[in-house]
């Protein structure tokens, strides 16, 4: 059952299988992208809709639902832009759907949104050679399976895989076996250049059967603690383009259960943060654009500056949870270990 979460998106990428390079699309949560084949205008807008409802609300199973039939047939009201546009010598329709129209949908249906919160997992992958994947080796579509699989995850999922480079520097840093023997801490530290939290470690390597395995662990690294803390770890088989797609939609299921926000109608929560080394007013700045972006908020305001702190009330649309998840993926954000108080963080510049 769980492979025909991704048939829909065959129309949607299944061309790029045959071309030597697979180029991403931009990847937008409230954009869907459709290849144009033998369909008329209002199915392509309904495959587009299908793929926005997914991304925003973290939910494979949404389109299912009676509300989302129901929405359909209101497309044209929510649209802000449509057309067509060439990729790689392949015509695409695309539909950027009213972001504010979407999450009322979403509301009204009481399901969560996931905002712009998605971090870019660093993908350590050892090949079958034992080799160490790099980003030109998937960009260039060296092994096109596993670059198609990528492609049509991150595409329906809304979430966007790194690579490596493998350069000199990664070459000095790290080793396959380091990746294979899963030593946490080296892989941490030569993803410091990528600014990556969340790295997974992965091994591909030829089933028994003629098919592939993909042994791999999702791992996120707390910089200031120096603790690398398993999130995932999962063992996929079947084709390569499969197993990397299942891989990028269990990453996007557990950033979805820790970003998506289902908003609480009721009355809201408020949590008081305070933050140092707030000295400038381009610093204030940057922390009202961190705090207007952030899908955990509702409202907040400042309620005291006191040289360079700065303490702001929050009014959340969910749980405290969400919140210290959604403040935890915020480089500029860091926990203020010298106090015990929870909220309590350090500006970084």
């Amino acid at each position: 059952m769980r492979i025909n979460l991704w048939l829909p998106l065959f129309t949607v990428i299944s061309l790029f299988f045959s071309m030597q390079s697979i180029a991403l699309p931009e990847i937008s949560a409230y954009k869907g992208l459709v290849l144009v084949e033998d369909f008329d205008e209002d199915v392509l807008r309904e495959q587009a809709l299908k793929q926005v409802l997914i991304k925003v609300s973290g939910n494979v199973d949404i389109a299912s639902l009676e509300e989302s039939k129901e929405l359909a047939k209101d497309i044209p009201s929510m649209l802000s832009q449509f057309g067509y546009q060439d990729i790689d010598n392949a015509r695409f329709y695309y539909a950027l759907f009213d972001k504010r129209k979407i999450n009322n949908a979403l509301v009204n249906m009481q399901q969560p949104i996931w905002g712009e919160t998605r971090p870019s997992p660093l993908i350590w992958l050892v090949n079958d050679r034992r080799e160490m994947t790099s980003e030109y080796m998937v960009n260039s579509s060296q092994d096109v399976s596993l670059s198609w699989g990528l492609t049509k995850a991150q595409l329906k999922r809304g979430v966007k895989a790194q690579f490596p480079l493998i350069d000199l520097d990664d070459s000095l840093a790290i080793t396959a076996s380091d990746i294979s023997g899963r030593f946490y801490q080296t892989v941490a530290d030569a993803s410091k250049r990528y600014d990556a939290e969340y790295f997974v470690l992965a091994n591909v390597i030829t089933a028994s059967d003629g098919q592939w395995q993909l042994k791999w662990e999702l791992v996120q690294h707390k910089p200031h603690s120096k603790k690398n803390q398993v999130l995932i770890k999962q063992t996929n088989s079947g084709s390569k383009s499969y197993i990397m797609a299942m891989m990028m939609n269990d990453i996007a299921n557990y950033y979805a259960n820790q970003f998506a926000i289902l908003e609480n109608n009721g009355e809201k929560l408020t949590q008081a943060l305070t933050i140092n080394n707030i000295d400038s007013l381009a610093k204030l700045t940057a922390l009202n654009k961190v705090l207007t972006n952030l899908n955990a908020v509702d409202t907040f305001k400042v309620l005291k500056m006191d040289q360079q702190q700065v303490e702001v009330l929050i009014t959340l649309k969910g749980g405290l949870v969400s919140l210290e998840n959604a403040l935890s993926v915020q480089p500029r954000l860091q926990s203020d270990l010298s106090t015990a108080s929870p909220f309590h963080y350090n500006w970084q510049p």
